[in-house]
């Protein structure tokens, strides 16, 4: 391909995005570097309603969100988007150390970290008044396999959690299968090619538009995108949600909001998504509502006795391929999560 990307093995030079105006790059310390975190705030006229915190997925970063981050600021959201360590701006791990000793507890690890200042800069704000139910996280992809993680395992509470074209709880066999049906080489250019290289199926334009969009976004979208792309990607944060390793349970019970009206979950999936399909996030919604039959159940026999009426929410974005916010189609995506936003 003429379109092919030169892979890379060694720790890179930091490419900062350009950010258009009212989009604020911040830097979070941890002990293992910075963590670039940008913001859009809505304005003072507005009255301030849920702070919601954006979560890349794999070769992702936190740009990758201006769209979501401009558009819900300004109805009135104050809107984070993190760049996980080894992506966007954030600190750079060496290859061998980000490729296969960087995990989901890791990455959890700067998603907390996130939280934490989120939750500060939030209550600072609000003259302390900032509760648990005030944070939204909406996880796109892998990253949406993390939220579910991060939620699930008591990392954080929030008000509500949106799975974006996630990473399904019950494990991410079934998007690589996907992807291994859509790109026939895929096997022999990884293992043999590129000799292991995480990079190996987004090694080119081409491969990168038949991912994660529509045949309808232009090309020069689609490099603008891949310009930012990390040049090597975690092995371990796929691979640790391979299986099932998240409990829908556990999610559903540190989301604060679920409750008798609201489940307080929206699943969304792409239309046209040929790595996590349709049929991957009807299933995963499914999973979700038998948890919450449960879940009432439970509440119910330890003397609750409200009846659970709430219901994961699940929408299908049409004309949209796996990267739903940054495809043609991106607005209506917004749109079904600030639909989920308000019933919270």
């Amino acid at each position: 391909m003429n379109d092919r990307h030169t892979l890379v093995w060694r720790r890179p030079t930091q490419l900062l995005s350009d950010l258009p105006p009212g989009i604020v790059r911040q830097w979070i310390n941890t002990p293992d570097g910075q963590l670039e975190l940008l913001s859009a705030q809505p304005d003072l006229s507005i009255p301030r309603k849920q702070a919601i915190i954006f979560q890349h997925g794999g070769f992702g970063y936190a740009a990758v969100w201006i769209p979501y981050l401009k558009w819900f600021a300004k109805h009135g959201y104050p809107c984070y988007a993190l760049s996980l360590r080894g992506h966007g701006g954030s600190w750079q791990p060496g290859y061998f150390r980000m490729v296969w000793m960087t995990g989901l507890k890791t990455l959890a690890s700067d998603l907390q970290f996130a939280f934490t200042w989120v939750e500060a800069y939030e209550a600072a704000k609000r003259d302390g008044n900032f509760e648990e139910k005030d944070l939204v996280l909406v996880g796109h992809s892998s990253g949406g396999g993390l939220a579910q993680y991060f939620v699930g395992k008591g990392l954080g509470k929030v008000g509500g959690l949106v799975v974006f074209a996630g990473i399904p709880s019950y494990g991410g066999f079934g998007v690589y299968v996907n992807w291994f049906k859509l790109d026939p080489w895929f096997a022999p250019r990884y293992y043999i090619r590129d000799l292991w290289h995480p990079r190996s199926p987004l090694s080119s334009t081409t491969l990168v538009h038949r991912a994660f969009f529509t045949p309808e976004l232009p090309v020069a979208e689609v490099k603008k995108f891949e310009k930012y792309i990390p040049e090597y990607e975690s092995m371990l944060w796929p691979l640790g949600m391979m299986w099932h390793v998240i409990n829908a349970s556990c999610v559903l019970k540190n989301i604060v909001s679920c409750n008798a009206n609201c489940a307080g979950l929206l699943v969304v999936a792409g239309q046209f998504d040929k790595l996590v399909s349709v049929p991957l996030m009807h299933r995963l919604a499914m999973v979700y509502g038998k948890a919450l039959a449960k879940f009432s159940w439970q509440r119910h026999s330890m003397g609750e006795k409200r009846e659970f009426r709430g219901k994961v929410m699940f929408e299908i974005i049409p004309n949209s391929g796996h990267h739903v916010q940054n495809d043609v189609n991106w607005e209506e995506g917004a749109e079904k999560i600030f639909a989920f936003l308000k019933q919270l």
